[in-house]
């Protein structure tokens, strides 16, 4: 004890450390136990209160202790929040009727839809193989061919290369509320299969991660008012260890492979060249852990950097320094080149590792208006999904649950609502739910 005067600061991290990790412990709890399982406020919660908690061991030169401006942000986003979700969820749940019908999909129409996104996903493949002869994980530098890939061919094909992650959740719903000949289920699972094959090309992380949380909230949703504790803790756990395995084995094989040559002079592993970049000082045999901690802890301190870095003191507080980063997608297929986005990022953080939160665009271009603007926004629309989902569930409730689901998951890395791919998902995702979803139709069905 009476080390503590002497050390403050180490035991207040200690402290909240210990603290934010209860709080997310007891969301999740909340979360998947409660008496609204599966409800986003408690899974937001949770992923934040955890994130919180890491971010507290600083374990990187690079990281500083949060300001108190940067808890009062925080504190004024989940506030409001709350208060925002709760009043949409509730005004949504009276005036969806829960007619008591069990849901099902037209299996022909699924069996087409796969066929027809999966020929898309093979014919943009082999157009990209083509035209630069190889593929991100089939290159020498795969780091930086996704980047290649991305800048040389963005659009439709690029976006129709990675349509597993929208064609598998899609196979995995229809396997999980459907009774179907072996055949159908022996092409589903075929298909599932193929499609993570063709994700695996491109050493993406972020695009396998989203296909295994559409599968797994998904199967949430639907289960709702059957599935028990085992099975809960089971596919928690199945989930929890694929993304886990898949956020660090990825990172490791690409970066192992993009920059081997340039560590010749020393013994170099998969997880070199970020402890070399974070200056993270761990046991060696723990480096491993690096690619986890940075997700969380780098973006929280990106953010809380970008809240001193535009202080709005200079008559910018409604504009920000640049204009409308948060509609920027909108922007960009409007073509308004006066509101192109030129983000500081060298300026603020670490260039080579700032997303900064879903909070960082509203915050810069809005200050304090931009976390009210936030809130209201992320409520009203997680409010009505839930709603949605639970009282009238059909095939397009489902997956935009889903979606939004891991899009809550993302919240504490980047803002993924400025990814036009997005608007590109949920279109197909309704185009899908309209097409195929049948709410008078029993499952599990039977042809």
């Amino acid at each position: 004890m009476a080390l503590l005067p002497q050390r403050p600061e180490i035991f207040l991290k200690m402290i909240l450390a210990i603290v934010f990790a209860i709080i997310g412990a007891a969301f999740g709890s909340i979360y998947f136990f409660g008496p609204e399982k599966f409800s986003f406020e408690h899974l937001l919660f949770s992923l934040w209160a955890l994130a919180v908690s890491l971010a507290q061991l600083r374990l990187s030169p690079y990281e500083e202790p949060f300001t108190n401006k940067f808890w009062l942000v925080l504190i004024c986003f989940f506030v409001l929040f709350y208060l925002i979700y709760k009043v949409t969820k509730e005004y949504f749940s009276k005036r969806f009727k829960d007619e008591g019908k069990e849901w099902g999909i037209n299996g022909w129409l699924a069996m087409i839809a796969l066929s027809v996104l999966t020929l898309l996903s093979l014919g943009a493949n082999y157009y990209i193989f083509n035209r630069f002869g190889t593929l991100p994980i089939l290159s020498t530098i795969p780091d930086k061919m996704r980047f290649i890939i991305n800048r040389e061919v963005f659009g439709l094909w690029e976006y129709a290369s990675l349509l597993p992650r929208i064609f598998i959740p899609l196979a995995f719903i229809y396997l999980a509320i459907s009774k179907i000949q072996w055949w159908k289920r022996l092409f589903l699972v075929s298909d599932i299969v193929l499609g993570f094959f063709l994700l695996s090309l491109y050493a993406s992380r972020l695009i396998i991660v989203i296909t295994i949380l559409l599968c797994f909230f998904s199967y949430l949703i639907i289960s709702l008012k059957k599935i028990s504790f085992k099975k809960t803790i089971l596919s928690a756990l199945i989930a929890v260890i694929s993304v886990l395995t898949v956020s660090v084995s990825i990172p490791a094989v690409r970066q192992y492979i993009t920059y081997k040559d340039y560590y010749s002079d020393i013994e170099y592993t998969p997880f070199t060249y970020l402890a070399d970049l974070s200056q993270i000082k761990v046991p060696e045999r723990y480096n491993f852990l690096i690619p986890l901690y940075l997700i969380p802890s780098f973006n929280l301190q990106a953010m809380m950097r970008a809240t001193d870095f535009f202080s709005f003191t200079e008559n910018r507080f409604y504009f920000g320094t640049y204009s409308l980063s948060a509609l920027d997608p909108a922007l960009k297929l409007v073509h308004l080149k006066e509101f192109d986005v030129i983000i500081p990022w060298k300026a603020m953080f670490l260039p080579w590792w700032v997303t900064a939160t879903f909070l960082f665009n509203f915050w810069a271009d809005f200050g304090y208006l931009g976390i009210v603007l936030a809130a209201v926004f992320l409520g009203l629309i997680l409010g009505f999904s839930y709603s949605w989902a639970t009282k009238k569930t059909s095939l397009g409730s489902v997956m935009l649950f889903a979606y939004l689901s891991f899009v809550v998951v993302m919240s504490i890395y980047t803002n993924y609502f400025m990814r036009p791919e997005m608007y590109l998902d949920l279109v197909l995702i309704l185009i899908l739910g309209l097409a195929m979803g049948n709410q008078e139709r029993v499952f599990p069905t039977t042809e």
